[in-house]
């Protein structure tokens, strides 16, 4: 087996709880690939005797025809460029907002309790108001558990560093650690990580905040702005 250690990063995870402990909103931040590596190669004291092989870079991608396709495909150019990263894109999914359906129907019996034409009142708030869409990210955490399981099949890798805590990893995590090798969860708010997966791994890293505050930068001015990750998830 390599003695080398390898990164799995769930980035809307990373964006998601460490927005949180930093007390940010995850729109105002964008990840930024090169301090990721760099955070990676300075754990290398927790393995002795094991090199960073390299970090897989998970997130969402919109289809082709989606009009933020061609800006989030230039951001993605530039991390798929960035040495020490390896590109892993799921899809995202969009749906209404669950809560128009329910907003709608409040409204029009609030126009019929009034004494008002529900017609007017939904043209109005129609006029005013625009429900955006939900975005989900899908196949994300398939990616990472097939990339896991397959390298630990191979010897690729002594151990794992985790930067995701979804319960659908557990079942990826112990086969990796039935391969022989160890899996370190790192996580920038420890109660976002599953309890299973918690328990399941080795060691469980918390983020340091000067940590998070490096691979989560401000975003840029719009007059400055460059091409943005899917944070419209």
């Amino acid at each position: 087996m390599n003695a080398t250690y390898t990164g799995f990063v769930d980035v809307g995870f990373l964006r998601a709880e460490g927005a949180r402990a930093i007390r940010e909103h995850r729109n105002n931040l964008r990840p930024d690939a090169s301090a990721i590596v760099a955070w990676f190669r300075s754990i290398a004291g927790q393995m002795p005797g094991q090199g960073f092989l390299r970090a897989y870079w998970y997130d969402s991608a919109f289809d082709p025809s989606h009009p933020h396709y061609a800006g989030q495909r230039s951001f993605f150019d530039a991390i798929g460029m960035t040495p020490g990263i390896q590109l892993r894109l799921g899809h995202i999914a969009e749906r209404p907002s669950r809560l128009e359906q329910p907003i709608r129907r409040a409204l029009e019996n609030t126009a019929h309790g009034l004494g008002i034409e529900p017609e007017k009142l939904m043209a109005e708030f129609d006029r005013n108001w625009k429900f955006r869409l939900e975005r989900e990210q899908k196949g994300v955490d398939t990616l990472i558990a097939l990339d896991m399981v397959r390298l630990a099949g191979r010897s690729i890798f002594s151990t794992a560093v985790l930067v995701a805590g979804d319960r659908d990893l557990a079942d990826a995590i112990r086969a990796v650690q039935d391969f022989g090798c160890r899996v370190l969860v790192a996580t920038p708010y420890r109660p976002s990580v599953a309890r299973e997966v918690a328990r399941l791994a080795d060691d469980v890293i918390d983020l340091r905040e000067s940590d998070i505050r490096q691979m989560l930068t401000p975003r840029p001015t719009p007059h400055t702005m460059a091409p943005r990750p899917s944070d419209e998830e």
